[in-house]
């Protein structure tokens, strides 16, 4: 990676951070104000078909997964590939952190292992993908 590449892929990581802190860390109750729209859409959906265990439940799951790819992916392209472990190291801490502050210091919000096991999930996505994105080329052998 030359260094504007890196210069880019810092940027969105802290773009990212910025607005993973502004949706799991704010006092406003943004997440609650999200419950109701979601609800009545899978209220929808489910009167469609969709069974109803895919409820809010389930997409508050996925969108924990979905918030911790790009910052998995983001944190492994900015260490050496053999070093892609630190990164998954440092996000199921900062999920850890996230909830201890949850718990401690915002008593609108509730800590869930679910939310560490869903951010830890989507973490390990994007580092595996961080990891597929730069493998080395295999060399073929040429048949006859």
């Amino acid at each position: 990676m030359n260094e504007r590449q890196r210069q880019v892929v810092i940027g969105l990581l802290v773009a990212v951070l910025v607005a993973a802190a502004v949706l799991v860390l704010n006092p406003w109750g943004l997440h609650n104000a999200l419950d109701a729209p979601i609800d009545r859409g899978l209220g929808r959906l489910h009167d469609l078909g969709l069974p109803e265990k895919l409820n809010v439940h389930a997409a508050e799951f996925a969108a924990n997964i979905l918030l911790f790819v790009p910052l998995g992916l983001l944190a492994a392209l900015l260490l050496p590939r053999r070093r892609w472990w630190v990164a998954l190291v440092a996000l199921v801490a900062l999920s850890v952190g996230i909830e201890t502050v949850q718990a401690l210091g915002l008593s609108d919000r509730q800590p869930s292992t679910r939310d560490v096991l869903g951010n830890s999930l989507g973490a390990s996505i994007g580092v595996a993908a961080s990891l597929l994105l730069r493998r080395q080329p295999v060399a073929v052998a040429e048949t006859p």
